[in-house]
């Protein structure tokens, strides 16, 4: 029974996520080329031609120009490699993938011969290395005691790789620490060249005539969890609206057009004798094509005329496939991809390497993925970013600028500080590295912190274009501002009036509260108060265009005397000293409610102790303490006065 699944919903629509609109470069890509090896070295000259690899990121080894090595020969490779990452050029914290190249050696055998546990393909191994995973190398490392399967973390994951990023969920946190390894490889150098061509990131896939291809076997080696993730897959697909050939019945499904999926048992289908020679599928296979076939070494070697045994996907990569998973050794059946995560991974937006990793869930073993690592697919041709700017013309110091870009594309986006032209002269990567970079994202939040005119950029960029506007956002000055009050200590029995003067040389409005539910808008105000108690007054000064807001504190009090016990303050009270700021005397008063100890004391900006001015009993009542300060440096101090388990202190200025 071969089922072709076409499904519509007018809600469903195949979006490409945000991450896969950005740009993408090759800086976090080792690439590796054993010197060996004639096909090595072109392949390689190729791809970073092709790709714009950094030179630098270019790891040259020399090994053995063969595709099965020893462990020891193995050892060999991957201690050049080390130090080439390390002690040669410190990249290894800045890669998040390595490709190999065919001529890079395949796989590694051990004395046990192609059944041992150890074996494993290069590729398993190499991505271990330098990390907290380096222990299981040449290790059987499939199964985690008692009889579990080890996975990887990154198996089943749902986001973009970064080697760095630290694995969800995991207590304490620790990071993937994996070198996600693919392989440019095939059965000659011209297929890897034609390889590369029809790959890359966002191949551009007609989703209309696009097929994925699901050729289940009616009597399979195992049902579940394999055969049914392939009906999951070309489920998962045709619901999504993509065309789907999901194959259930004894034909093993050949010629097949414009093939973006592939999925079978390969030669171990029970009928695929009767319809092709070794599995071969003669398909016609788009631009970043995808396959798995269910075939235990079916990347055991890249080598012509060698098709003995079972199918190889280095046919599938010679008939115009992009990528595949294979199998150097025999696995068991746990080491397989799982295609519904595949698919699933592949046409939301990730690249080659993270869909077959989040798919494939071993640890050193058997494993090799061929294909470009960020090749990915894109259904639609999204527009070169256009953002217009949002911005305010003007803000006043000291506030904060809202910088926002509208009519922004899914991509980069990333604001500066200066001129374009500055910007682009300042650093090549426009990125958070930039020496200008202020944020990431359409929006972002800049202190005012001084006056004049500043100038913004933004950029936004896809894998299309790139979009970028400057501003300039003027920060205005807000009027210097003076308060003083003819008293900061008024008592109802003299009336309670205080004067109070805001001078702003730009002032052209004041707003008075007085803290008892009095305002003014006078320059000078006097006020009367009907109640006692301690009141925050402030007056905010405009010119127009800012504003200046300033603080006093006033205390009124009942009756101006001592001689009633009931007039005096129920604690201590340090008024405001007269003059301040001061240059060479100030008098500073204080109320006391009875008789106590009273110690007061002068500190700097510091904390210092500058002077003790009082440390004595002193009788109830109105007091004043004169200090001539002239010794002292220019700048703030503060005098605190402590008595009766009370403390108070006052700010005082003295200039000179």
């Amino acid at each position: 029974m071969r089922v072709f699944l076409r499904m519509f919903f007018s809600t469903i629509l195949v979006t490409v996520s945000a991450f896969a609109q950005a740009p993408v470069d090759y800086r976090d890509v080792g690439l590796i080329i054993n010197d060996n090896d004639t096909n090595s070295v072109a392949i390689g000259e190729y791809f970073i031609q092709a790709r714009g690899i950094p030179l630098r990121n270019v790891i040259h080894v020399q090994a053995p120009a063969k595709e099965t090595i020893t462990p020891e020969q193995f050892d060999d490779m991957r201690l050049q490699i080390e130090e080439y990452l390390t002690a040669t050029t410190g990249l290894v914290d800045s890669l998040n993938y390595f490709v190999t190249t065919k001529g890079v050696p395949l796989r590694v055998l051990h004395s046990g011969g192609g059944g041992d546990p150890t074996n494993a393909s290069v590729d398993a191994e190499l991505m271990l290395i330098l990390g907290r995973w380096a222990s299981h190398i040449h290790q059987n490392t499939l199964f985690a005691s008692p009889s579990s399967v080890r996975v990887h973390d990154y198996f089943r994951k749902s986001e973009s790789y970064s080697r760095r990023a630290f694995v969800p969920g995991s207590s304490p946190p620790v990071s993937y620490d994996l070198f996600l390894t693919t392989r440019l490889t095939g059965l000659t150098k011209e297929d890897v060249f034609q390889l590369i061509d029809r790959s890359g990131p966002f191949t551009y896939v007609n989703k209309d005539s696009a097929l994925w291809v699901f050729d289940r076997d009616p009597k399979p080696i195992q049902l579940d969890p394999y055969d049914l993730n392939m009906r999951t897959a070309g489920q998962y697909l045709a619901a999504r609206g993509w065309n789907v050939l999901l194959n259930e019945d004894s034909v093993f499904v050949t010629n097949q057009r414009n093939v973006l999926g592939y999925a079978s048992w390969g030669s171990n289908d029970h009928y695929d004798h009767l319809y092709t020679s070794y599995a071969r599928t003669h398909n016609h296979w788009v631009p970043g094509s995808v396959a798995e076939t269910y075939v235990s070494t079916s990347a055991r070697n890249f080598t012509p005329g060698a098709e003995s045994g079972q199918s190889r996907i280095a046919d599938l990569i010679a008939e115009g496939c992009t990528g595949s998973s294979g199998y150097v050794f025999e696995p068991y059946t746990v080491a397989l991809t799982w295609v519904d995560y595949l698919v699933d991974r592949y046409t939301r937006g990730y690249n080659l390497a993270e869909s077959y990793y989040m798919s494939n869930p071993t640890l050193s073993w058997m494993a090799v993925i061929v294909g470009d690592p960020k090749s990915s697919i894109i259904t639609e041709i999204p527009d070169a970013p256009r953002p217009i700017a949002d911005v305010p013309a003007s803000v006043c110091v000291e506030s904060s600028i809202l910088l926002r870009a509208d009519s922004v594309k899914q991509g980069n986006m990333y604001w500066f500080s200066g001129d374009s032209a500055s910007v682009l002269a300042a650093g090549t990567a426009l990125d958070t590295g930039h020496p200008l970079f202020l944020a990431s994202g359409a929006s972002a939040w800049v202190e005012a912190d001084s006056i004049g005119t500043r100038r913004f950029t933004f950029i936004n960029e896809n894998f299309i274009g790139k979009g970028m506007f400057e501003v300039s956002v003027d920060i205005l000055p807000a009027p210097e501002a003076t308060l003083s009050l003819s008293a900061d200590t008024v008592f109802l029995s003299d009336g309670a009036r205080v004067e109070f003067t805001a001078n702003a040389p730009d002032g052209i409005s004041w707003d008075w509260n007085f803290g008892d539910g009095n305002r003014g808008t006078d320059r000078v105000v006097t006020h009367s108060y009907s109640s006692t108690g301690t009141f925050v007054v402030t007056v905010t000064i405009s010119n127009g265009s800012c504003s200046s807001t300033l603080r006093d504190t006033v205390i009124v009090l009942e009756v101006n005397g001592i001689d009633d016990p009931a007039s005096l303050p129920p604690t201590i009270v340090l008024g405001r000293n007269y003059p301040n700021p001061v240059s060479t005397v100030t008098a500073i008063p204080f109320t006391l409610p009875e008789r106590m100890h009273v110690q007061m004391r002068v500190f700097d900006a510091l904390g210092r102790l500058v002077a003790t001015l009082a440390d004595e009993n002193v009788d109830g009542g109105s007091h004043t303490i004169v200090w001539e300060p002239a010794r002292h440096l220019s700048g703030v101090y503060h005098c605190v006065l402590d008595a009766g388990g009370a403390r108070q202190s006052r700010r005082i200025t003295i200039v000179h």
